[in-house]
């Protein structure tokens, strides 16, 4: 049986080996490598999207590590929408304050800054490792609920593949351990228990399944690809999936394509027009993805055999670079690229740290459909709503929400509607549409709506009636105004 020793002291026994001289006669609290482990206390403000005029607030507690002087890495959504973060060390008492410098919600991590020079005293950054194996042992390390001083939990890694990131419904590769993460765990390191450096990050979990605690963190992969991405002081992100892909296991299917057998790969069903005429096409039968053979399951093996989707070769690398790619097309290997961007789409993603826009017309609550509002709302739409963009200013509108009101009598109900035109023009965005009612002196409007059931629905308003619901409106739900502040100026 063996005999763990506190990681405490395993941690520290691991760093006097490499302190100067004047540290060896022992490591001191002030030396202790886990001082770089700090509890955030973040107090939130997040404008509600069915009534965006309104903010919601909220306090929570997570977890942080120090990478480097005054640079805490963290979880994206342990600080989104912050207003306020307090920044509190396990060897002291004092309160430091901090503020999110970047923040990257595809990869669910973000820096927040402390300013204080005296933070540092008593702090070794850590070191970013590399992705572990299977089987690995690690140390999970940070502030979960229930207690207010720092907590260990020993575990080993267990699976490692593409896995959905709760905050930013992407799609990229993640580490299950058996350690539990729990909530204000997020954001803390993950431990490689024989380097002692930083083996991911803690930021989902699963709770019990089948009687174990799973837990999920960001492996150093991810992590490095969002430092380098904010090296030029902005976030870009990670790109989407631009193709999809059928396997090629089938026998009858290989034999359709013209598959010799000694080619593996998957052939490519439908392609995202961002990528340009000059990448992959429908058909082509994805060969190597740079430099890695494709499986007829999709999959790529990494030098030392570990699996990968072969996306992550892609998604790895910074938008605007090009993955190179062999490809089986008409009959012959064709050497292409593959250029790592985002879908050109006609809804915002997630509304994290930005105000909705609105504008409130009658009942009627109007707003740029997003992803929050997808999800929150529970809206279904036409697929063509989700394609691509028509011109560069294009993006959906919704009916987001419905006051009763004598002005949209028979119309209450219409929330969740996709706007297509006014008074039969089109609607390019919330802008075009305010200006096209604004414009509209008397007489009637007619908006047609797509619910998801039909096709323009027509919901026919008179001016002067929804002129004057509009003041009833807002004095009734104390509106400060009728809409957003970006829709009040001219462009």
């Amino acid at each position: 049986m063996k005999h763990l020793c506190s990681p405490v002291v395993m941690a520290a026994a691991a760093l006097a080996a490499v302190q100067p001289a004047s540290a060896q006669g022992g490591v001191t609290d002030e030396h202790d490598p886990l001082n770089a482990v700090v509890k955030l206390e973040v107090s939130t403000a997040k404008p509600d999207i069915c009534c965006p005029w309104s903010n919601r607030t909220n306090g929570s507690n997570g977890s942080g590590v120090v990478i480097a002087p005054g640079r805490i890495l963290t979880c994206a959504h342990c600080v989104t929408d912050a207003c306020y973060i307090r920044v509190r060390k396990h060897n002291e008492d004092m309160l430091y304050h901090g503020s999110v410098q970047f923040i990257d919600n595809d990869a669910d991590l973000a820096l927040v800054g402390v300013d204080d020079p005296a933070f540092m005293a008593g702090i070794t950054p850590m070191e970013i490792g590399e992705t572990p194996h299977v089987q690995d042992d690690v140390l999970a390390v940070g502030y979960p609920l229930g207690g207010e001083d720092i907590s260990y939990t020993r575990g080993i890694v267990s699976r490692i593949e593409d896995i959905r990131y709760a905050h930013g419904w992407t799609y990229l590769l993640g580490i299950q351990v058996d350690a539990a993460i729990n909530p204000g765990n997020s954001g803390g390191p993950v431990l490689d228990m024989k380097s002692w450096k930083i083996a991911g990050i803690a930021f989902q979990g699963l709770g019990k399944a089948e009687g174990e605690s799973l837990g999920y963190i960001i492996p150093p992969d991810i992590i490095r690809h969002f430092l380098a991405d904010i090296k030029d002081g902005k976030v870009d992100g990670f790109p989407d999936f631009l193709f999809s892909m059928g396997n090629m296991e089938s026998p009858a299917k290989r034999r359709y394509y013209k598959m010799d057998a000694g080619r593996t790969g998957v052939v490519v069903e439908d392609v995202d027009p961002v990528l340009g005429k000059d990448s992959i096409r429908t058909d082509d039968i994805i060969l190597e993805v740079d430099g890695y053979k494709v499986s007829n399951n999709g999959r790529i093996r990494l030098k030392g055999g570990e699996p990968r989707s072969l996306y992550y070769p892609i998604y790895v690398r910074q938008i605007g670079e090009k993955a190179p790619v062999k490809v089986y097309r008409d009959g012959r290997v064709v050497e292409t690229f593959i250029t790592v961007a985002k879908k050109n789409m006609r809804i915002r993603r997630w509304m994290y740290d930005a105000k909705p826009d609105y504008f409130v017309y009658g009942g009627f609550v109007f707003t740029t459909v997003s992803f929050d509002y997808l999800v929150r709302a529970e809206a279904k739409f036409h697929d063509d709503l989700l394609g691509d963009k028509d011109c560069d200013d294009d993006e959906a509108v919704a009916i987001s929400f419905c006051f009763a009101d004598v002005g949209i009598e028979g119309y209450i109900g219409c929330e969740k509607s996709h706007v297509r035109s006014v008074n039969g023009v089109k609607v390019r965005n919330l802008r075009h549409l305010v200006e096209l009612v604004d414009a509209q002196k008397d007489g009637f409007i007619c908006f047609g709506l797509d619910s998801g059931d039909e096709w323009d629905v027509k919901v026919i308003v008179d001016v002067k009636e929804m002129r004057e619901s509009t003041a009833r409106v807002m004095k009734r739900n104390l509106i400060p105004a009728d809409r957003s502040e970006d829709l009040r100026t001219k462009k």
